[in-house]
């Protein structure tokens, strides 16, 4: 049995176990109740990478986007405040 979790996740599996999983190319990224994102591929840009209109945030916040590691499906994007000498990368 599998369901729509989020944009490109799903749930898989039966009553005994139950994995998130891409639903582009079904890659396994862990059991439900477990963080998905900490098994993604994380880049992170700056804010004006979802838009100009972003240019205000710059000093405050980063952009977070987390692929399959698998396929490179997108599947979440965050806006984080900065932690005190992040660096962003892209």
């Amino acid at each position: 049995m599998n369901y729509p979790y989020r944009e490109n996740l799903e749930v898989f599996g039966d009553s005994s176990e139950q994995w998130i999983r891409c639903s582009r190319c079904s890659h396994m990224l862990c059991r439900v109740g477990e963080d998905w994102k900490a098994v993604s591929k994380k880049r992170t840009f700056p804010p004006t990478h979802a838009g100009v209109l972003m240019q205000a945030l710059e000093d405050g916040y980063r952009l977070e986007k987390f692929y399959c590691p698998s396929c490179g499906a997108l599947l979440d994007s965050d806006l984080a405040e900065k932690s005190v000498g992040a660096q962003s990368s892209g």
